[in-house]
């Protein structure tokens, strides 16, 4: 009896986590100034006349709100970049993404390097690439999911969004394992038993 209530009590922890992965989470953003965006160095080209970046963070951020099952992903507007002037440069533009709900989730935060060449916004060619561009977190309860934000290239247009992406991660492998060790462990256990 002693060895079946060990594994039970066992098999319901290691359960633990695979529930939490299997129920939907609400994940609720934060507007600022949990969440910013901004230009945090700019190095004008060779020729470069009143040129420049705007970064504005999108004004309904802390309004979204979407529940993910795992395997589910989100997509939402994160921030518009601008260019301006005549001429061109490069740049490094750092931003932060906060969370409402989940509780205790972090503020997921990067750095993107970029470039761009204008002619007062009609001609405009340039990129952005976020130094890493997934981040991945696994909360107390278990949850896991990761963070991405849109590497833009080949801009066109002066103006351009910053998408970012939300995906719930299917639980390991190994948690899985564990799991299924547990409910042998209880078959044999009832097993030994008879």
């Amino acid at each position: 009896m002693r060895a079946l209530l060990k594994a039970i009590v066992a098999t319901v922890a290691l359960a633990a986590p695979l529930y939490a992965n299997a129920v939907p989470v609400e994940f609720d953003l934060a507007g600022g100034p949990k969440s910013y965006v901004k230009v945090t160095d700019f190095d004008p080209g060779f020729i470069c006349l009143f040129c420049g970046i705007d970064v504005d963070l999108n004004s309904g951020l802390g309004n979204l709100h979407s529940s993910l099952d795992v395997g589910q992903s989100w997509t939402f507007d994160f921030f518009e970049i601008s260019f301006f002037g005549i001429g061109g440069g490069t740049g490094t533009i750092s931003a932060a993404l906060g969370f409402d709900a989940p509780t205790g989730a972090p503020t997921v935060g990067g750095t993107g390097n970029g470039g761009f060449a204008t002619f007062l916004g009609f001609i405009t060619g340039g990129n952005l690439t976020w130094n890493s561009p997934v981040s991945y977190y696994t909360l107390a309860d278990g949850t896991s999911y990761s963070v991405a934000f849109s590497n833009l290239s080949g801009l066109t247009t002066s103006t351009a969004t910053v998408r970012a992406t939300i995906s719930r991660s299917v639980p390991e492998p190994t948690p899985l394992a564990l799991f299924g060790l547990g409910l042998l462990a209880i078959g044999l256990a009832r097993r030994r038993r008879v």
